[in-house]
């Protein structure tokens, strides 16, 4: 502990020295130091009730990392969200202060949270989280390929006053008390005792097909909300275990605002930006695993040969395709999908690459690509608004975006499926599909119920998971 304050204090008075004065804004820093392995879990348990955070892991990936504690906060309602978040990111840029490079380290993240899937809604459900919803923490924990580090974020004008000093010690303290935290004291035993649901699937399919015979749109995503009342509080601890091991492909995260926790598993990768590429995932298609491997490899075969599941793959690879040609001359991916496996599902994939040809506003990219055709429909305009009059439920950040970046154009953001919202001992549960001519409801129900598994599993503790 006394040696990462004195490494502090040391980069704090050489920076001091060479700061100019006066700034248009205070000089925002950044300390990265190494430290000995530490246990999330333990974090996850004794942060979550104090502060906001944001958490995200992919285990395959050796990538872990929790952002805890907001020091700066952008939150935007309305229609300009996009732009006016990237503007007060830009804002803070100029007179950035770090020392990163000493472990190499190009790619931390910086800016955390998430955009909702339309702006305006005003349910109260999703009242603790804005349209464009980000932060920059005090603390960050990554684990990266099996190093720890711990990085403090401060303004220059915060340097010697007793409360940051105080949060430090405090974030030390908690650091040396998980050491001997074991993973076998996490156990989540919260069961659902309600169900509710106030959607009426049946007849918004039926009107979405009568819609899309007339031509107004060729396809459209219909989602459900479900409502849960919990036995007790989640241990969040838990879930995130959980979520881990059943889903080492998938982005597992958590993102609290004040007495919200979104949280879930997503298999699909919005945009991946770095050193000057951008990686994009069409995910669209979906069908159970088999029970054995026979049945497995025959659903695989089926999904693979199925018109429709194809014909919603190509609309979502030609979506980003042409989305990309607007910033990249160069896009990189094969014409043929290939099957993505996860424990309880099978999804047509097509991983698609691009050479970003100039320093686009990230924002401005995210725009360009949110929403796909996968979790909206095509043509995308009137099937949002399609969306907006059919749904009783507000999206919130369900279908949004979920993610981080950096000053670096480094940035990853995945689309916010397979997930739920956690608030005053109820969850609820979001699920969609995609409606085109031929579809039938009752088989678009089921879809539905295959996709709300990874979450519904955690509270009936069923045990129906293929190995990946």
């Amino acid at each position: 502990m006394t040696d990462i304050l004195q490494k502090l204090n040391k980069f704090n008075a050489f920076h001091g020295l060479q700061s100019e004065k006066p700034l248009k804004t205070p000089n925002l820093m950044s300390f990265a130091i190494e430290i000995e392995p530490i246990n999330f879990y333990c974090l996850t348990r004794d942060l979550n009730k104090k502060n906001d955070f944001f958490y995200w892991s992919i285990a395959e990936q050796q990538i872990t990392f929790l952002a805890y504690n907001p020091i700066y906060n952008i939150k935007v309602n309305g229609e300009q969200r996009v732009e006016l978040t990237g503007e007060q990111i830009n804002s803070l840029k100029e007179n950035f202060i770090k020392n990163w490079e000493e472990y190499d380290l190009t790619d931390i993240p910086l800016f955390f949270g998430g955009l909702k899937f339309a702006p305006n809604q005003k349910s109260e459900v999703w009242k603790d989280f804005s349209d464009s919803d980000w932060f920059i923490p005090r603390f960050l924990f990554l684990n990266k390929n099996g190093k720890y580090y711990l990085i403090v974020n401060y303004f220059y004008n915060e340097i010697g006053e007793s409360g940051f000093e105080n949060e430090l010690r405090e974030i030390l303290n908690t650091i040396e008390n998980c050491k001997t935290y074991s993973t076998a004291n996490v156990l989540n035993n919260v069961s659902i005792i309600n169900y509710k649901e106030h959607n009426s699937w049946n007849e918004k399919v039926l009107l979405a097909l009568e819609n899309i015979s007339k031509g107004a749109i060729k396809k459209i995503v219909l989602s459900r909300e479900v409502e849960w009342d919990l036995s007790g509080s989640i241990n969040l601890s838990s879930i995130l275990k959980i979520l881990g091991e059943r889903y080492p492909k998938c982005y597992v995260f958590a993102f609290k605002r004040n007495d919200s926790i979104f949280f879930g598993a997503s298999p699909e990768k919005l945009a991946k930006i770095s050193k000057g590429w951008i990686e994009a995932d069409a995910l669209a298609g979906s069908i159970s695993r088999g029970k054995t491997d026979e049945e497995d490899k025959r659903l695989e075969s089926e999904l693979l040969n199925s018109k429709k599941n194809l014909h919603e793959q190509y609309a979502v690879v030609e979506f980003i395709t042409s989305s990309l040609e607007k910033i990249s001359d160069e896009i990189i991916y094969n014409e043929q999908p290939v099957i993505r496996k996860l424990p309880n599902i099978q999804h047509l994939w097509t991983p698609i690459r691009a050479k970003i040809k100039n320093k686009m506003p990230l924002f401005s990219i995210l725009k360009e690509l949110h929403p796909t055709p996968a979790i909206c429909g095509a043509p995308w305009m009137n099937a949002l608004k399609s969306i907006t009059e059919m749904e009783e439920h507000d999206r919130g950040l369900y279908a949004g975006i979920v993610g981080w970046l950096s000053f670096e154009n480094e940035a990853e953001f995945a689309v916010a499926i397979r997930t739920a919202l956690y608030k005053e001992k109820k969850i609820f549960a979001y699920a969609g599909c995609g409606i085109v001519e031929g579809s039938e409801p009752q088989e678009e129900f089921n879809e539905t119920e295959l996709k709300l598994k990874p979450i519904k599993n955690l509270f009936v503790h069923e045990n129906s998971y293929q190995s990946q």
